[in-house]
């Protein structure tokens, strides 16, 4: 893992707070471990190119808001019972520079051809502009879906945008 650690990965506020254990298996450590390098630091490194040809856009560093979640965890926050954060696939992303909307794009843009489950541009304000990006690179079960979606008031849609 180049650009992300395993402490951050795992890390919660919440499971601190409640006194949960957060530690993966070791299955679910390998999990993380692969979405990493097939996901996360192919796309952080596009990412900090596609930053250093846009002067004025700042850090390319990629803060992981919600990483690994375990059982227990996922229930606390409650997240959805079919959550692929429980098992090592999937993580919410925040640009450390801030620009929400650019990186929605981009993630969009940068997934095409590749293989991954689910790209979510969540909590999306009315202009489109995502409080997180949740990049899934399989589901619980293994799949690899393919779903570009925007979640707004609580409710999915197919992203268009």
């Amino acid at each position: 893992m180049k650009h992300f650690t395993m402490a951050e990965l795992t890390a919660s506020a919440t499971a601190r707070a409640k006194g949960l254990d957060n530690t993966p298996t070791a299955q679910h450590r390998a999990n993380i471990e692969m979405s990493v390098a097939q996901v996360l630091d192919p796309l952080r490194e596009a990412w900090t190119v596609k930053c250093a040809n846009n002067p004025g856009w700042g850090s390319p560093a990629i803060r992981v808001s919600s990483g690994y979640r375990g059982f227990a965890l996922n229930i606390a926050v409650g997240g959805s019972a079919t959550s692929a954060h429980c098992v090592g696939f999937a993580f919410d992303l925040v640009p450390g520079n801030g620009r929400l909307a650019d990186f929605k794009r981009f993630c969009r843009d940068w997934l095409k051809g590749r293989p991954f489950d689910q790209m979510i541009s969540e909590d999306e304000d009315a202009a489109g502009t995502p409080r997180w990006v949740h990049i899934g690179y399989k589901n619980r079960q293994g799949g690899q879906r393919r779903q570009l979606l925007t979640m707004r008031n609580g409710k999915y849609y197919p992203m268009t945008a």
